[in-house]
């Protein structure tokens, strides 16, 4: 059987990376055409600078995620307005994410073929409509583990079918079980 699943993200304060990188226009967001890492040496230098970060190392960071952010193929560009498809789905689930539309209805709602809609969505976000769905259901979940409450209620809540659904999606999104998950949270709150 598998060990545990772990992922590393990396958040920068946007003022930091301006400093860093003269090149970005003022005013310009800054954002990675690629989020995820699939060059090798890019990679290398990312869990170095993950590596830092978990022994401590602090005094060696700034340098390191200077060299790292050099490397990383980014896009200043104006704020753009999300395809039309995007801002349907992005409504839709604030209006009631238990009752998420399928791809079949976004397609038919934008009129457009579903695969056009999967792309669109892939190209504002990073991520298919699917995974989307599931990332704001499993927030959403996060927030009321949270706040305590039962995890079979917080499963349905969410728009999961059945508990083993939502167990299976949770885990491989945040490498926890929602009992762990709750669990953790508790631990943590009781200082």
């Amino acid at each position: 059987m598998a060990g545990p699943r772990s992922y590393h993200m990396l958040y920068l304060d946007a003022t930091w990376c301006r400093a860093q990188r003269p090149d970005i226009p003022p005013g310009a967001s800054i954002a990675s055409p690629q989020p995820l890492l699939r060059d090798s040496p890019l990679f290398a230098s990312f869990q170095q600078v993950v590596a830092l970060m978990c022994r401590g190392s602090l005094e060696q960071l700034p340098a390191r995620l200077a060299l790292l952010l050099h490397a990383l193929p980014l896009c200043a560009a104006a704020p753009q307005a999300p395809h039309h498809a995007s801002a349907l789905l992005f409504q839709r689930l604030a209006m009631d994410l238990p009752a998420s539309p399928s791809l079949d209805k976004l397609a038919h709602d934008s009129a457009l073929r579903k695969e056009t809609v999967i792309r669109a969505v892939k190209q504002d976000t990073g991520l298919t409509p699917a995974s989307l769905i599931n990332m704001a259901r499993i927030e959403y979940a996060k927030t009321r583990l949270r706040a305590g409450d039962p995890i079979a209620d917080v499963g349905y809540q969410a728009g999961f079918a059945d508990q083993s659904h939502f167990h299976k999606t949770f885990v491989s999104y945040t490498a926890a079980t929602p009992r762990q998950y709750a669990q953790s949270r508790s631990i943590s709150d009781n200082k």
